[in-house]
């Protein structure tokens, strides 16, 4: 006992474990588990015939702690309780000798095995690992046996410290708490309490079992004060009502223990974790920081629905303007030819529509994957009069009155296919049979209206659909994408396994033997390391124009595919998915495009869903065909047999049936082998998507210009997620104002880039498409200077492609042809003109002819007209080019386009039209930074500015892209009418510009 002594006097750390050693073995105690499997005892200290009076044991002079016996274990007790009763005589005391008697009533009966271990769920905790925080151990991790073990042996440690209490024994009350020899305060005060506890606790049988759990319990400080504070408490209150004190909290003891709770060894010792226990296995969330996240996404699903809710408003009544707006054809003329007209999509995407009247409802059928189908004719067999509609528009079918115009509500649907013979339009419609607008179709005459911008039900349908499961499955272990749910909503802290998974460095994923050396550039191969980590739940992959994002997302996807992973690629409209759809095709991959068969283009149709189960059932349908017609042969001489007819019905019915579970068959076999799915952001709602198991990846390209809720329909069906695309370009398009100053107009890859200091984000630093004239200044304008330019493309000009001539305008990598001339008056015919169709857009005559004439110039230097490209944001401006260029056949192959609708296409030479030419200096959504971005850098070797300097110069932004132009390039002021570039004249001077 010397050895424990001198060890709570001070000694070191090492001298009182050995202490403890000896003093253990010297009493019998083993480290082996001989004893029997008892479960704890229920305890509880009584007088003798008073349940509120304590009695306690009488201490020895030498005041040590109990002596564990070394005989040989107790016998197995029997299932009835048994109680032994011990009175001690307590020492003397300076003001009144009292007999306390201490009862241990001790109950015990046999259990099964199985009750005294813990759960499967508690066993599966790692006690180590608990270990390395201060939290006391519960149940929940060591099981109600270990816990009560504990209990037992505190309790007579707390019992022993009380009777010194009362017999006044106050110098070793501070070695029973480890405090002797300023234990406290020099650090070694946990252990010297561990020390002393552990007599104590081997005194007690160990459940059977249980033993290892039990040892690494019993030196557990914080377990073991935490057990010792609650045993001592409750003697204490138990002998204040003995009246042995009048306020149990002014003891000794209890000052004591209190003062060593507060000492600072103590608090590092009992210092709890900042991380709670986990409440998924894969994440390091905590139940406080887990509720935090939900709350969060509560609060998100509500504002959004409410954005969503207020831009589908706009949508429909932009939709009904644009309907109400559509001219009959006698308000016209009596011609039979359609009425074009133009409608505008607020001030950023506008389109020609079409409009065919005089329509008959033929018949209805039911296509591949449920798709139902409407054939109409023109009244009387008459050929379809020329018509700009195509497979995939959006239409609204109604009926139409005598004098065309429509007089019932719309029904939405889109273009299947304009039939061969002239004379029909198949249409596929969302209403299903049993719909009264539906069933109103037939028999009437009926309207298609092609409307750019209709208000599309189901898309609005789905994106609130994905909010909603968003919010339903959040953080439950069912959603196979909570990891990056925990990512998006939670705290930079919180970000799963964020040190461990390394989400800045990206040097430890070897990428030696997977990827040809030299062909990615360091950015882009850090990108496709950061997107092969399997551990990284969102990766936000930006591609400024011209660094190779596609080529690189095609390589990421052929490599997680090599790895074994299943890869979802998504993005927000139809020609960005089949323009990768067409990319993956070169590489042998197992892909299957989803979607609308009218929207997919024809040069990837082949990888279709529809294509390809049509292809696999092509001999299955050829057997149908020939016993449906068999069937049908048969129940034309049945007709007089009503029983043997009704049977015959019952088979076309049931071979009917066949034939659609055939088709449901073939699709899931086609698309689980499948290695990569594609479709768009809306499409991935599709059931036949829906119903197949979560993938192991979801790639969203063009991520920039999709609104946020879209994005979750192919995120909540896949473990992790890349999105791609460059929050610098085009954004979503949205209608209402109030809607887009609510955020709708954020799209998720722009949150997530600037998420937790941009730790969840990388950059493609070098283009491979811009002379660098160009290039810089995207990069100073756009990317903070971090753009640069490859060497092999920095200095190329038109002239260096083959054939074309030396001139100043080939040798020339940015020119502004300026309608201002040099002493600032505008030329005649340049100005800014509202289109008269109402549509909102604007004109500029004499910009058109100075774009034909810079047109002419490249051509006649020997530049093909399949390289040039002319842009302009007002679809006014776009037709009313194309009408002039249509006088050419020399500019056949020069395409013309608004700058919405050529993002993510490039060409050698870029002519860009301004338009707007005002005295106000209002130059619109010209102004909006993004939308030029795309447009100036769709060019490789030459973009020419043609605008009224003097209006431009109003917006600081375009300000600043005319002096570049005028320090990297060449002004010149461009009069027009006087075709051949007789009107043009060469000045270094740019006015109006200060």
């Amino acid at each position: 006992m010397e050895a424990a002594a001198s060890c709570c006097c001070g000694l070191s750390a090492a001298a009182a474990a050995a202490a403890a050693a000896k003093t253990c073995s010297v009493r019998g105690i083993s480290s082996i588990g001989f004893l029997p499997r008892v479960c704890p005892p229920k305890r509880r200290i009584i007088a003798s015939s008073n349940r509120s009076s304590f009695t306690l044991p009488v201490r020895s002079s030498s005041s040590e702690p109990p002596k564990a016996s070394p005989s040989p274990p107790r016998p197995r007790p029997s299932h009835s309780s048994s109680s032994s009763k011990t009175r001690l005589l307590s020492g003397s005391n300076r003001k009144k000798r009292r007999e306390v008697v201490v009862v241990v009533e001790q109950k015990e009966r046999e259990r099964e095995g199985e009750e005294c271990l813990p759960s499967a769920e508690e066993a599966s905790i790692s006690v180590g690992t608990i270990y390395q925080n201060g939290d006391p151990l519960g149940r929940r991790e060591l099981g109600r046996c270990v816990v009560g073990w504990i209990s037992q042996g505190m309790r007579s440690m707390a019992s022993d410290l009380a009777s010194a209490e009362i017999q006044g024994e106050f110098s070793e009350l501070r070695q029973r708490l480890g405090m002797g020899g300023g234990a406290a305060s020099n650090g070694s005060g946990s252990l010297a309490f561990v020390i002393q506890a552990q007599p104590y606790l081997y005194a007690v049988p160990m459940p059977k079992g249980l033993e290892s759990l039990c040892f690494k319990a019993c030196t557990h400080y914080p377990t073991l004060f935490d057990h010792f504070q609650r045993e001592l408490r409750d003697i204490l209150q138990g002998l204040q009502r003995q009246a042995v004190f009048v306020d149990w909290r002014s003891t000794e003891s209890w000052k004591l223990l209190k003062e060593f709770a507060n000492s600072a060894q103590h608090r590092a010792a009992v210092r709890k974790s900042p991380q709670a226990k986990p409440v998924h296995s894969g994440l390091g969330i905590g139940l406080e920081k887990a509720k935090t996240i939900q709350d969060n996404i509560k609060y998100y699903v509500k504002n959004m629905s409410d954005l969503l809710r207020i831009e589908r408003d706009a949508e429909l009544e932009f939709t009904q303007e644009e309907l109400n707006a559509v001219p009959t054809p006698d308000e016209k003329s009596n011609s039979l030819r359609p009425i074009e007209y133009l409608v505008s999509h607020g001030q950023e995407q506008q389109e020609q529509c079409d409009t065919i009247c005089n329509l008959n409802a033929i018949s209805s059928s039911t296509g591949l994957g449920g798709m139902h189908l409407v054939l109409f004719r023109v009244e009387g067999n008459h050929r379809l009069p020329p018509t700009t509609l195509s497979p995939g528009d959006m239409v609204c079918v109604r009926i139409c009155n005598s004098r065309g115009a429509g007089a019932t509500s719309c029904t939405q649907g889109f273009v299947n296919n304009l039939g061969e013979d002239g004379c029909s339009i198949t249409v596929a419609l969302e209403s299903r049979h049993g719909d009264p607008t539906f069933s109103k179709l037939f028999g009437k005459s009926v309207r298609i209206d092609r409307i750019q911008g209709l208000a599309d039900a189901l898309t609005y349908e789905r994106n609130c659909e994905a909010l909603m499961l968003l919010q339903k499955n959040g953080l439950q272990k069912k959603n196979p994408s909570i990891a990056v749910v925990a990512t998006l909503f939670g705290d930079k802290e919180d970000i799963m396994l964020l040190e461990q998974n390394h989400l800045v460095e990206w040097s430890q994923v070897r990428l030696d033997g997977l990827i040809e050396k030299g062909k990615f550039d360091d950015s882009q191969l850090k990108a496709i390391a950061l997107g092969l980590n399997k551990k990284r739940p969102l990766l936000a992959v930006q591609g400024p124009p011209g660094t190779g994002k596609t080529r690189l997302l095609k390589e990421l996807i052929a490599l997680a595919v090599q790895q074994g992973e299943r890869v979802f690629v998504t993005a927000p409209t139809n020609a960005a998915v089949d323009n990768m759809v067409e990319r993956l095709s070169d590489i042998e991959l197992d892909i299957v495009r989803v979607g609308n068969p009218a929207r997919i283009s024809a040069t990837v149709a082949s990888k279709s869903l529809g294509e390809i189960v049509n292809d696999r059932l092509a001999n299955f349908k050829k057997e149908f065909e020939r016993k449906k017609s068999d069937l049908r042969k048969d129940l034309r001489l049945c007709l007089k047999d009503d029983s043997l007819a009704a049977g015959i019905r019952q088979l076309l019915k049931q071979l009917g049936k066949t034939l659609k579970k055939k088709e449901r068959d073939t699709i899931k076999e086609v698309l689980l082998s499948a290695q990569v799915v594609l479709s768009t952001n809306t499409g991935a709602a599709d059931p036949v998507i829906r119903r197949l198991d979560s993938f192991d990846l979801v790639v969203i390209d063009e991520a920039g210009q999709a609104i946020e809720p879209s994005c979750w329909i192919p995120i909540l069906q896949g473990k992790r997620c890349i999105l791609a695309g460059d929050q610098c370009q085009l954004a979503p398009v949205i209608l209402s104002r109030k809607a887009l100053e609510g955020g709708l107009g954020i799209s998720l890859l722009e949150r997530a880039s600037a998420l937790h200091e941009g730790m969840l984000a990388t950059k493609l630093t070098t283009q491979y498409r811009m002379h660098n004239a160009i290039a810089s200044w995207a990069s100073k304008e756009m990317y903070d200077g971090l753009l640069q330019s490859s060497p092999t493309v920095s200095s190329h000009l038109l002239v260096d492609s083959p054939f074309v001539k030396a001139t100043r305008i080939t040798q020339c990598p940015m020119l502004l042809l300026d309608t201002r001339m040099p002493y600032g008056s505008l030329y005649v015919g340049c100005e800014e003109h509202l289109d008269p169709a109402g549509t909102g857009s604007f004109y500029n005559e004499g910009e058109a002819d100075i774009v034909i004439q810079h047109i002419f110039h490249l051509i006649y230097s020997g530049v093909s007209p399949t390289a040039i490209a002319v842009q302009s944001p007002y679809i006014a401006q776009v037709q009313l080019l194309r009408d002039r260029l249509d006088e050419f056949p020399e500019a056949s192959g020069v395409e013309v386009a608004t700058i919405d609708s050529f993002q993510g296409r490039e060409a050698d030479a870029v002519i860009i039209s301004m338009v707007r030419s005002n005295m106000l200096g209002a130059v619109g959504f010209l102004g909006d930074s993004r939308r030029m971005n795309v447009a100036i850098t769709r060019a490789r070797r030459h973009v020419a500015l043609v605008c009224d300097s003097s209006t431009i110069c109003h917006n600081t932004f375009l300000a600043r892209l005319l002096r570049h132009i005028r320090r990297f390039g060449r002004v010149q002021h461009a009069k027009p009418g006087s075709f051949g570039g007789s009107g043009l004249g060469m000045t270094p001077i740019l006015p109006s510009i200060k």
